[in-house]
């Protein structure tokens, strides 16, 4: 078969050639005077006949260039796109040119081994040796064309449009294997075909390295169809590599830069890399000149909710929700309006220790306003502190929540607590009157501000914060008004795929009415992500004060502590989450003046749980479980410690 024509061969070729040439040669046989039996009549009906086959040689590359051009925006894997008809006059030169080189060979054979007219016996007995060997030869070149493996180039064509057809259909009945299978017989015969091999590197994604090789290759073939750009900077984001993948998403960019998926699909792989803010720009740029786009709102308000921005994630689900109602679109907004909306947290919690100091916390907190990346709030409670005595306080804040980047957040606030006046000593000899309680203590302020900023894309973070307030942990504690008063920060550096390490720093001093205490804390973490919810990781602490006290709470010289932690996150039906940080290891102290005693164990867990339980209404717990020098309100050597607080968040409307 001819390379491009389907169904019309060599022989074909000479027949249409000869058909058209017969209104010549009738025309020179009546100008030499010589008229065939038939006349016009027989040249007129060959010379139809040729035509006809012609017009149906054009009109089958016709349409299938407009189908191809059709189905390239529905089924994206067809490959490049085709214009006009896809038989091009090369195709014509080539079956010419072959049917030329047919002629002229045997013309040229014919002339070499016809016997000329009146040529002697002898020169003829010369001849028939020749002529046997020659056509020996002939012989065996065409034994060895028919028995070389590989398939005569005019045989191609339709082999494989033949596989071609077979792989289509199987694609569209499901058969991925077959399909796969058709594709690349139809790349082993034709290595050009671009169609082929795009359709492969599809089907071909669960194996990233097979996917990019063939995708590339595609790129080779087709170096001006975006779509194969785009698609090799999918397969690298899927495997981490974004910033390739930006840069082949920039060349696609290049060819079409008004095409959706080039725009949308590199704001895809900004979204991918943890570049929020580079997403949110590129997002509202193509929203900007196509604002009818719902899916694209809809990813920016899922940009936007990464970011902290709710009332921005809201105008965005709106918009979406506008252009193309969709169930799970008004879930989503309902949930971001519930948590956009000011609230109010009813709370109570407390604490138990193992020697035997409780408390009893109540009180309640209002989010005033979240407009923009900043929340406004404020926090009441009263809180009872008891042993064989009772001390309380009462504790008022007004809190700040600012994430003006989604790579920098801010926290602050500042307050006052106020202990309760402390009763008088009984009198001697005993008054038949109680005591009276001695003046209110002045109040304490107290106060917050943190710092965390993460490098895009998973990069180096920075965790920096000053904090005051009173240790109330014990009523001994409240009654000597120890406030804490410190400066710490947290420096974590990536190392390697999901490695990383962490060093911590803080210092502190303790003050009392009569002395001031200084505590210093170092740790070094080593951490693994092995899922993006599951983080493992080993730890080591120290922690230092510089003299005892007598305040209520203990001070060693020195307290070490190894332990392996693991950090989980899971989600939960709509907003909520549980997330759980525990620490199992081994610890040891030395009291002042005193040498490191021995390892004994050491355990913390810290969880929170955010659970909906009705729309705009959820309910959140904090659990605290320390046995470990880590805890912020040791006060004792060998000592437990469990604390909760449990809340409702009640959105207003």
């Amino acid at each position: 078969m001819t390379v491009g024509l389907p169904g019309t061969g060599i022989g074909g070729m000479f027949y249409l050639l000869s058909a058209l040439a017969m209104p010549f040669r009738e025309a020179y046989r009546r100008a030499r005077g010589r008229r065939a039996a038939a006349g016009w009549r027989v040249v007129a009906e060959q010379v139809a006949i040729a035509g006809g086959i012609v017009a149906g040689l054009w009109a089958t590359g016709w349409f299938l260039g407009a189908a191809l051009a059709a189905a390239r925006p529905i089924v994206s894997f067809v490959g490049r796109g085709h214009a006009g008809n896809v038989l091009r006059i090369a195709t014509f030169v080539l079956t010419f040119g072959t049917l030329a080189g047919v002629l002229a060979g045997v013309e040229v054979l014919r002339l070499w081994l016809a016997p000329r007219a009146g040529a002697s016996p002898r020169h003829l007995h010369v001849r028939r040796p020749r002529r046997r060997v020659v056509a020996a030869g002939l012989w065996l070149a065409c034994v060895g064309v028919a028995a070389d493996p590989r398939p005569a180039s005019g045989q191609h064509p339709m082999q494989v449009a033949t596989r071609l057809a077979a792989a289509d259909s199987a694609l569209h009945a499901g058969n991925a294997a077959a399909a796969a299978q058709e594709y690349a017989a139809v790349i082993a015969t034709d290595p050009s075909n671009s169609r082929a091999v795009y359709r492969l590197a599809e089907l071909r994604r669960d194996d990233p390295a097979e996917a990019l090789r063939l995708f590339r290759r595609y790129v080779d073939l087709e170096p001006s169809d975006p779509w194969g750009y785009m698609a090799v900077g999918d397969v690298l984001a899927t495997v981490g590599r974004y910033r390739d993948a930006l840069q082949w998403y920039d060349d696609a960019l290049r060819l079409a830069p008004d095409a959706r998926d080039a725009v949308v699909g590199r704001a895809h792989v900004l979204a991918q890399a943890g570049r929020t803010d580079a997403a949110i720009a590129a997002y509202e740029q193509w929203l900007g000149r196509h604002p009818s786009d719902a899916a694209s709102w809809r990813d920016l308000a899922r940009q936007e909710l990464r970011a902290g921005r709710l009332a921005n994630a809201v105008q965005a689900l709106e918009r979406a929700q506008a252009l193309a109602p969709d169930a799970r679109t008004a879930a989503r907004l309902a949930q971001t309006r519930a948590a956009a909306a000011p609230a109010l947290l009813p709370l109570a919690g407390g604490s138990w220790d193992s020697d035997g100091n409780r408390t009893l916390r109540l009180g309640g907190a209002a989010e005033l306003a979240r407009g923009g990346p900043v929340r406004w709030g404020v926090q009441v409670t009263r809180e009872t502190a008891r042993d064989s005595i009772t001390r309380g306080l009462d504790e008022v804040s007004l809190q700040l929540v600012s994430q003006p980047r989604a790579t920098l957040k801010l926290d602050a606030s500042a307050g006052a607590t106020l202990r309760d006046a402390a009763p008088r000593q009984s009198s001697f000899p005993p008054s038949a009157r109680p005591p009276a309680p001695s003046p209110s203590p002045s109040p304490i302020a107290t106060g917050q501000l943190r710092a965390r900023w993460r490098a895009p894309g998973g990069g180096p973070a920075i965790d920096l914060r000053a904090r005051r307030w009173l240790l109330d942990a014990t009523p001994a504690l409240v009654e000597h008004g120890v406030v804490r008063t410190e400066l710490g920060g947290m420096v974590e550096l990536p190392v390697s795929g999901g490695l990383r390490v962490r060093g911590i720093g803080r210092t502190a001093t303790l003050s009392d009415s009569v002395e001031v205490n200084h505590r210093t804390t170092l740790a070094g973490v080593v951490a693994y992500a092995a899922t993006p919810a599951v983080e493992l990781s080993g730890q080591i602490h120290e922690i230092r004060y510089a003299h005892a006290t007598t305040a209520g709470y203990f001070a060693p010289r020195l307290g070490q502590l190894v332990e392996a932690g693991a950090y989980v996150e899971l989600d939960t039906p709509g907003p909520g989450f549980v997330a759980a940080d525990v620490g199992l290891g081994v610890q040891r102290v030395a009291g002042q003046g005193a040498s490191l005693g021995p390892w004994r164990r050491a355990f913390n867990l810290y969880s929170q749980i955010s659970w909906p339980v009705a729309p705009g209404r959820d309910l959140r717990l904090e659990l605290d479980v320390e046995d470990s020098l880590a805890s912020e309100a040791a006060v004792a050597g060998p000592w437990r410690y469990v604390a909760a607080i449990c809340s409702l968040r009640w959105a207003l409307p």
